[in-house]
């Protein structure tokens, strides 16, 4: 395998683990959105949904550029996330647990996110960029959530 094929295969390796990342964000949306009654709070998840889907859809159009399809997580890990989900709220759906079940997701996205950037931090710079994004996304979205706790 020569060096070029080698970067190739290290940026496809990185942007699955984006698009997997992204992906199990606007999963955990959907299924804590469905438990939310709050408007303001209900918005500011439709708001985190679509930067996770556009990240993911850059990723998916970054891996077709290198010939290749996203990989999506084992479904076990779908089914753990519903069932976490399913469990921490239902005794308690207030506003003030989403957004601290939000926060402690987006701190595990950003931990993720930024170990893989340094694993991966031999791929090419639109890939790291993307990373980059996905993290200040989560940065963001920590911050977002801070209003709703009370």
């Amino acid at each position: 395998m020569n060096d070029n094929s080698s970067c190739v295969e290290r940026d496809v390796e990185f942007l699955n683990r984006i698009y997997q990342n992204a992906k199990m964000g606007g999963n955990a949306i959907k299924l804590v959105s469905e438990k939310v009654d709050e408007a303001g709070l209900l918005g500011d998840l439709r708001t985190q949904h679509e930067q996770y889907s556009s990240i993911a859809s850059k990723a998916t159009d970054e891996l077709t550029k290198h010939q290749s399809l996203p990989k999506d997580k084992n479904p076990m890990s779908q089914v753990g996330l519903w069932s976490g989900v399913q469990m921490n709220t239902m005794v308690d759906k207030s506003p003030d647990h989403i957004a601290e079940m939000m926060i402690q997701g987006s701190m595990m996205g950003v931990i993720d996110m930024s170990r893989n950037l340094k694993r991966y931090s031999d791929v090419s710079q639109p890939v790291k960029d993307l990373g980059t994004s996905l993290i200040q996304i989560e940065e963001n979205n920590i911050q977002r959530m801070k209003q709703y706790l009370c």
